[in-house]
């Protein structure tokens, strides 16, 4: 028992060096990335207890997470990092600790965990309000791992599990009705009925009912629709439906939001508001979404398997003769460590049965598996099934049977080799320069001091790294402006203070005539224009949000 719990532990310190070293100098290798996280980064700024209702349907818990964090990175640029480093820290620490209590072997679930961790999958996900998701998932997967519960409290478990990712990604609130379901029927349902039904064991169903009223009304409800919260399900739908559709009729699918919801509109009529309403109007047309998305999810399933576990170990070895050397190696363990007849044995004698600490791992990975089929299989949804895959490969790899009995030294030097490959592999990464051209932006805004409310007129996310002031910046959608029309009085309308002119704007602004004018007369003069990082780009801002002995270089107007 002493040996499992050093052989835990190490692995995890492991696991944790490891997470270290890989996102060391993580801000100058990896850019910002707009998007979705970028609005549950506000979340987490602005967040109050109790929070909003609405933030039930928009990550509640993880805005709490990044609350927390902001704590120790008061700068919200390194609030964001830091954040990034932590959960790939945590996901690959946790991994480990699920595989290796799973009973998978201390070399099996190490090699995993660090095939895993080190993945472009775990490294650049985005959102990653999915990897923290998944850092709640295998913690209650690690309780549910660590002794023999009874079936009942395994169910239990994975229902307040369930219950907790519901209010970072809304829709493990099914995986909760679903345990806590079938943790009632071990009371009621013949065939499911556990030998203890007193009042003791039913005091634990009552408890989970007794959390989810609680966490009902401090925050929200998880699928709350229309006025209570945004449909999610149906605007993620929406999304990706018409991916689908475009691809069937060869037309592009990079289309605006807008352009979705009318072809939505087009297709299944104006009055479609939901999955089901556009089942009902063409269920031809909703059916063939659903098969094209299983056939896309089982090709990517594939690769996703292929990327962790077989292209990862392989990074940064560009030999040319590196198939070979992994050919040779691969013959060398197969016929000189393996015991091919014992293997053969092993996989024979195994009697395969759906246990509740299975089961328990289904209930969480269902909603991404409902998911891919019903709404698109995007790469969030594919992270949480490469645990899946990862458990099932590490459950084949352990059963291999060796010709070498597994002692300290053997398992030790394993791990050594392990160790080598992720220097090897960090020492490569620290030498990769990427261009930051959003961070370095970024960093240009922070560092100008900024005095006031900013009213950023934008089409990105800059806005949410000026939050921490007195008053939380105003955000003006480029899309209020009529084209070709006067733009300096739509600024002094607005009261637009602050424009930072990406390569991105340059572009939307490009061929409207109103923005020309503006930038060619005096009216311009109003705003200082100052040099951004990113090549080409530049800064559009009121003198008077600048202090007064603000020494920023700055260049004169066209």
């Amino acid at each position: 028992m002493k040996n499992r719990l050093a052989w835990l532990l190490t692995g995890i310190l492991l696991l944790i060096i490891s997470g270290l070293a890989l996102t060391h100098n993580l801000p100058w290798r990896y850019d910002v990335t707009f998007g979705d996280e970028m609005t549950y980064l506000a979340s987490g700024l602005t967040y109050t207890f109790p929070p909003d209702p609405y933030l039930a349907q928009w990550g509640s818990f993880y805005a709490a997470w990044l609350r927390f964090l902001q704590v120790f990175a008061p700068d919200t640029l390194d609030l964001f990092y830091l954040n990034w480093r932590l959960l790939i820290i945590l996901t690959g620490a946790l991994l480990f600790l699920y595989l290796y209590l799973r009973k998978s072997g201390f070399a099996v679930s190490l090699f995993c965990a660090l095939c895993f961790q080190f993945s472009t999958m775990s490294v650049q996900l985005d959102p990653r309000i999915s990897a923290f998701t998944l850092c709640l998932m295998l913690a209650g997967l690690c309780v549910v791992q660590a002794r023999e519960w009874s079936a009942r409290n395994v169910l239990l478990i994975t229902a307040v599990t369930a219950l907790v990712c519901a209010y970072v990604r809304p829709e493990f609130y099914i995986s909760m009705l679903l345990a806590a379901g079938l943790a009632a029927g071990t009371f009621f349902i013949p065939g499911l009925r556990g030998k203890n039904r007193s009042l003791s064991a039913f005091s634990g169903l009552l408890g989970v009912a007794a959390l989810v009223v609680v966490f009902f009304f401090l925050f929200g409800n998880p699928l709350a629709q229309g006025e209570k919260g945004s449909n999610r399900s149906f605007d993620a739908f929406v999304q990706h439906f018409s991916i689908n559709y475009n691809t069937w009729n060869n037309r592009p699918i990079d289309i605006p939001i807008v352009e979705q919801f009318k072809l939505i509109s087009d297709v299944f009529g104006k009055d479609v508001k939901s999955m089901s309403d556009a089942f009902r109007a063409h269920p031809d047309l909703v059916l063939r979404h659903f098969w094209t998305n299983i056939v896309n999810t089982t090709k990517a399933e594939f690769r996703v398997l292929g990327s962790v576990i077989f292209e990862t170990p392989l990074m940064h070895l560009t030999s040319p003769y590196r198939k070979w050397i992994l050919g040779g190696f691969l013959v060398v363990i197969v016929f000189g460590l393996v015991d091919l007849p014992g293997t053969f044995r092993q996989f024979t004698g195994k009697r395969i049965k759906l246990t509740s600490k299975e089961l328990a791992l289904l209930i969480l990975l269902f909603p991404s598996m409902a998911s891919v089929v019903l709404v698109f299989p995007r790469s969030h949804y594919l992270y949480f099934h490469a645990i899946g895959l990862i458990t099932v490969f590490a459950y084949l790899l352990g059963s291999i049977k060796l010709r070498v009995v597994q002692s300290p030294v053997w398992l030790g030097g394993l791990a050594g080799l392990m160790l080598i490959w992720v220097v090897f592999q960090t020492v490569q990464q620290q030498k990769e320069t990427r261009p930051t051209p959003v961070a370095d932006n970024i960093r240009f805004i922070r560092s100008l001091s900024i005095n006031g409310t900013v009213t950023s007129l934008e089409r990105e996310w800059y806005r949410i790294f000026l939050y921490g002031r007195e008053q939380k910046p105003r955000w003006i959608r480029v899309e209020m402006y009529q084209p070709n029309t006067d733009f300096g009085r739509f600024l002094n309308e607005q009261n637009v203070n602050f424009i930072l002119m990406t390569r991105d704007m340059q572009t939307y602004f490009s061929q409207d005539s109103g923005f020309t004018t503006f930038l060619n007369s005096a009216e311009s003069g109003a705003f200082r224009r100052l040099k951004a990082p990113e090549p080409g780009s530049y800064l559009l801002i009121r003198p008077e949000l600048l202090p007064k002995d603000s020494r920023v270089s700055w260049l004169p107007n066209p």
